[in-house]
């Protein structure tokens, strides 16, 4: 396992506020060995680009790109290698994940060749020549080593969102439903609708609830979707959260699902996410990842979608 591994990765994010988004990862590895214990770091060189043109809160322009440090260790026995994320995540530029738990893997070496899978993705990297372990001209470790300019905090532009009135009083109003809508093209040109209704329920600082996330896939080249036959499909999926305010600061986390429509266009694959963010009149704005939504309060006189 001791040595540099690299690997470069893109893909086209298919879920949630950033559906249709590109996201591209340049990772470097240094790993050390001693006996079965494995100790290092990586770093990521993370850019986003948005997939509609609209531009990412942290960065004010439809794309960023951010570097991102993270402690590993792990252990190597005869039937398995594990890693792990130690600690939080270093950052260096405007924008960085948020509320991120800190991720486990699975590895797997052949020859030169290292896969990492976790609960969601597989990764591979490869190792770098020994004679080219010393090079740090264009490496990506060339700016790994942590500054003043690295910041394990949120970044300014998020604390203005999240933190822009943060007080120690009389905690803000949340009790009760609000919505989010969406409506967007993916990058295969059809179309995504998503809808989310928040259940809150508020006893002094703490809170807790549910909410209903349903997503409807449309077709728009009037080709029928393979998995069901049809022009269309949607998911449905409920999500419990508990979490904490203080002044009109908020923090919420997922804490399970359940699949209450799905059928043979699911993939079931969930994630569980943390928020953070501020309640303010009407509305609640929330980070998540690299990734924003603004909730709003449902007006008692109009009738909202139940499911």
């Amino acid at each position: 396992m001791a040595g540099i591994w690299e690997g470069f990765f893109r893909s086209t994010l298919d879920d949630g506020t950033g559906a249709g988004d590109t996201r591209i990862e340049r990772q470097a590895w240094r790993l050390t060995q001693t006996g079965g214990a494995i100790a290092g770091f990586y770093v990521v060189e993370l850019t986003m680009i948005s997939g509609d043109g609209r531009a990412y809160m942290c960065s004010r322009e439809p794309r960023f790109s951010t570097l991102l440090r993270f402690e590993v260790r792990g252990r190597v026995d005869k039937d398995q290698i594990e890693l792990q994320e130690i600690g939080e995540a270093k950052s260096k530029g405007p924008c960085r994940p948020t509320g991120r738990t800190p991720a486990r893997f699975r590895a797997d070496v052949r020859g030169d060749v290292l896969t990492l899978s976790d609960t969601e993705r597989r990764v591979t990297l490869y190792r770098r020549p020994p004679d080219e372990a010393g090079a740090t001209d264009k490496s990506l470790l060339a700016f790994a080593t942590p500054d003043p300019s690295w910041d394990n905090q949120v970044p300014a532009a998020a604390q203005e969102s999240v933190q822009a009135s943060h007080s120690t009083g009389t905690p803000a109003n949340v009790h009760g439903l609000w919505v989010w809508e969406h409506r967007g093209t993916m990058a295969t040109g059809d179309q995504k609708v998503e809808r989310e209704e928040w259940h809150l329920t508020q006893d002094g600082t703490k809170v807790s609830g549910y909410y209903d996330r349903i997503v409807r896939q449309i077709s728009t080249d009037g080709q029928a979707y393979r998995c069901n036959s049809a022009l269309d499909f949607r998911v449905l999926t409920r999500y419990q959260v508990t979490g904490e305010i203080q002044g009109d600061r908020i923090m919420l986390s997922e804490r399970g699902f359940e699949i209450l429509e799905g059928g043979p266009c699911d993939t079931g694959r969930r994630r569980l996410d943390a928020y953070q963010g501020h309640a303010a009149a009407g509305e609640i704005r929330l980070l998540w990842g690299v990734g924003t939504q603004v909730l709003r309060r449902a007006r008692p006189n109009v009738p909202t979608q139940r499911f």
